[in-house]
């Protein structure tokens, strides 16, 4: 969507007039020290699979903790730095996903003043199978932060003394001061922070139950892990400067100047509660719960649906054609259109044996399943397809033979796209389509058979363009 240039809304503040010890940083070496209390000090271990979003980030030896915001970004502390970063899903060093990084960058204002020390990391593909945890903006920050507000936290910090980072863990705090929307202060003998957990989240529960984020650990005027309170830069702050760095719309129901503007992702955030486990994590979370569409503040994005069913048709291979070579690799070519512009869910199901199908996310008309193998027999093709409110249509049937059955290869080869118009690439809703087929109530991911809503349908999918090599038997 459109945004208008990023413009700073905050000025220079004066830290505290006290000294400053030593800030909880990432990477420091651990050294034995007395037995404490559990931290995130006054704290808790946290369950499998709770708080999903919150992940390790890791390089040369150095431990800090960052949010997953926005699918494809995570926010973390500057002072943490931007080199060869890891990013690991989990909840310890031991349990965790690692999934690829593109690149990280730290805001070079930072020089140590926390409230500018703002960092993150892109990642390589969109991770769609937790829900994530925005940052609170536009009107929101005007009804949930304030002092007195209570405030989660949770890190991978140390736990005794100077030990013990790597596991997660979690704890209620309260805001005991405002700095001019700069920064914030938290603790006040509640839960606070220790060494790892620098870049964490401070979480603010909203009445629908999900959570997000309002703050980042920058660290606490003390040496060690102790009842000191802790100090966040504001989340909202470092939102302008991630979506104007990185170009990704990480304010997904605000534009940049904090107006109601909801997209398809406003919606889904992580709603679960902090004493609770939720499946494992070689599942990736399944049990992790999620919100529905947001409305704080104005219509929520469902006010958007559309209930046309996508246009489909298989474009090749084409009906009656005929293979003579067994095995054969063919390009299976779906022409698809769909009036909502968002992503269609494709899948493809040949008649008899025990056929393979793996379902694709697609905005491209012709959709290309690619080098399909398919074995002696005769073959009857259909391709289902889900629209993002969950509309679903079904193709009119294609049947091709292969080896035996067939007369001859002929032309139909294994680059079965030939003859259909280029232009179908550029164009979803163009003359791509030849055959439209009707809507089905039994199309694969039907709600009645699936279970889950449309919007659940939408956001667990992978976003790929292409499909792995499938074969399939008569």
């Amino acid at each position: 969507m459109p945004h208008s240039r990023y413009r700073p809304r905050v000025s220079p503040i004066a830290l505290p007039l006290v000294l400053l010890p030593a800030l909880v940083l990432a990477g420091e070496p651990e050294v034995a020290g007395p037995p404490q209390s559990p931290v995130i000090w006054g704290g808790s271990e946290a369950e499998p699979c709770s708080w999903p979003s919150v992940v390790l980030v890791t390089s040369e030896g150095s431990l800090c903790t960052g949010t997953l915001i926005h699918p494809k970004v995570v926010l973390y502390a500057a002072h943490c730095g931007d080199s060869e970063k890891s990013i690991h899903f989990g909840d310890s060093k031991e349990v965790n996903r690692t999934v690829p990084v593109e690149y990280c960058q730290i805001n070079p204002d930072n020089k140590g003043l926390p409230h500018f020390d703002w960092a993150y990391c892109v990642l390589k593909d969109e991770v769609t199978e937790i829900p994530f945890t925005p940052v609170g903006y536009g009107c929101e920050i005007e009804q949930y932060l304030y002092e007195g507000q209570e405030i989660e936290i949770v890190g991978f910090g140390d736990d005794l003394g100077e030990t013990g980072s790597g596991r997660k863990r979690w704890g209620i705090s309260k805001i005991v001061h405002m700095a001019d929307g700069h920064t914030f202060s938290a603790g006040n003998g509640a839960a606070t922070v220790c060494s790892g957990d620098s870049g964490g989240p401070a979480f603010i529960r909203y009445p629908d139950g999900s959570w997000h984020t309002f703050g980042i650990t920058v660290g606490k005027f003390s040496e060690t892990c102790d009842h000191f309170n802790a100090y966040y830069s504001a989340a909202h702050n470092a939102a302008e400067w991630v979506e104007e760095h990185s170009g990704i719309d990480v304010t997904v129901c605000h534009d940049i100047d904090g107006n109601w503007d909801p997209s398809y992702l406003c919606g889904r955030f992580y709603d679960g509660e902090p004493e609770l486990g939720y499946g494992a994590w070689r599942t990736w979370c399944e049990d992790a719960t999620e919100s529905g569409w947001s409305d704080t503040c104005g219509p929520d994005f469902g006010n958007n649906v559309e209930a046309d069913a996508p246009e489909l048709a298989i474009v090749a291979p084409s009906e009656g054609a005929s293979f003579g070579d067994e095995p054969t690799l063919l390009d299976i070519e779906i022409a698809v259109a769909d009036a909502s512009g968002f992503w269609v869910h494709l899948e493809i199901i040949p008649t008899g044996g025990d056929a393979v199908s793996t379902p694709v996310i697609s905005n491209e008309s012709p959709t290309v399943f690619s080098e399909v193998a398919f074995f002696s027999g005769e073959y009857t093709l259909v391709a289902y397809a889900t629209d993002f409110w969950g509309n679903q249509s079904v193709s009119v049937p294609v049947t091709f033979t292969v080896g035996e059955l067939g007369e001859d290869s002929g032309d139909e080869s294994t680059d079965s796209g030939e003859g259909v118009d280029d232009e179908s690439t550029d164009d979803p809703g163009g003359d791509g389509v030849d055959e439209v087929g009707e809507t089905s109530d039994d199309a694969p991911g039907a709600e009645g058979e699936a279970g889950c809503s449309c919007m659940n349908l939408m956001m667990g999918w992978e976003e790929t363009l292409g499909l792995p090599k499938m074969s399939f038997y008569p």
